[in-house]
């Protein structure tokens, strides 16, 4: 494998046409430049350069070598550069997102267009959340940003997105003319969504689930399963509206000094790179601002 530096050497003495000067323009001695040169042409085997009066020419093989290579050192330094600053309207960037299937629907809509707006060229990578390797794949930066209720414990940066309440969701007519008190709904079978998601709140509030509950990885099947059966399910109340909506159900708000969730935005503590940097700012003032 040919050393970068012997490249940007090479492309630099094409440019300035003299080792002397490709020397001044590198901030390198003139022996440190020839002896760069003299090692790319033991791995090109090529002597890449001949004597011309008091100057240099390149070879035939110096010129097709240049026009497939000379670029990469200028392309490398603007990689690099773009570590640490980013425009969002020149960007071509994929930036990934954990969340649960419910925030997928709470969030993406204004995240999607928003981003079309505002870096157009950007792309967004949505992967479910898991909250057991959510930290280990922001820190290492698989992630950019991971969207949960349920705090996110490491060397992670929280930002409050929204705060939420739980509400008890059935099938009209669930329980007739009564009105069930919490003891009631809490003892009955329901559908449980597993704590990976982020949605652990309620579960750590209530008595185990009664026989005969069901246990799902995420909120898009509850809906079906609520009309054809007696189970109920505790959800927050920004997915209740749409539900209530689309589908024949009852929503019983739960008292919420108990039952009041904050949603938080956790990304890495040190951004690797700016566009990172921009997209957690950016995704989070946008996500405020979802409903």
């Amino acid at each position: 494998m040919v050393d970068l530096n012997l490249i940007r050497v090479f492309a630099v003495i094409i440019e300035e046409g003299s080792v002397t000067a490709a020397a001044e323009r590198l901030k390198m001695s003139q022996p440190s430049v020839t002896q760069a040169l003299n090692r790319l042409r033991q791995a090109t085997g090529d002597q890449l350069f001949e004597r011309e009066g008091r100057g240099i020419t390149p070879t035939r093989a110096a010129l097709q070598l240049y026009e497939e290579v000379g670029r990469l050192p200028a392309m490398a330094d603007s990689a690099v550069s773009a570590l640490h600053r980013f425009d969002p309207m020149a960007a071509r960037t994929t930036f990934r997102i954990a969340l649960t299937d419910l925030g997928q629907t709470v969030f993406l809509p204004g995240l999607v267009s928003g981003l079309a707006e505002t870096a157009p060229h950007c792309s967004l990578d949505v992967v479910n959340l898991n909250t057991t390797t959510a930290v280990d794949d922001l820190v290492s930066g698989q992630l950019d940003l991971a969207v949960s209720s349920t705090p996110l414990r490491g060397a992670v940066r929280p930002a409050v997105i929204r705060s939420d309440h739980y509400c008890c969701v059935s099938a009209k007519g669930r329980f007739g003319d009564r009105t069930p008190s919490l003891e009631d709904l809490t003892s009955l079978p329901r559908v449980v969504v597993r704590d990976s998601t982020g949605h652990t709140l309620v579960e750590s509030l209530l008595p185990p689930p009664a026989d005969g509950s069901l246990h799902v990885s995420g909120f898009s099947a509850i809906p079906g399963v609520l009309e054809v059966s007696r189970l109920i399910a505790f959800v927050p109340e920004a997915v209740t509206k749409d539900w209530a909506a689309r589908w024949d159900f009852e929503v019983r708000s739960l008292p919420p000094d108990q039952f009041s969730s904050t949603v938080r935005a956790h990304s890495a503590i040190d951004a690797p790179t700016a566009a990172t940097a921009w997209f957690v700012d950016w995704a989070a003032d946008t996500m405020r601002l979802a409903h």
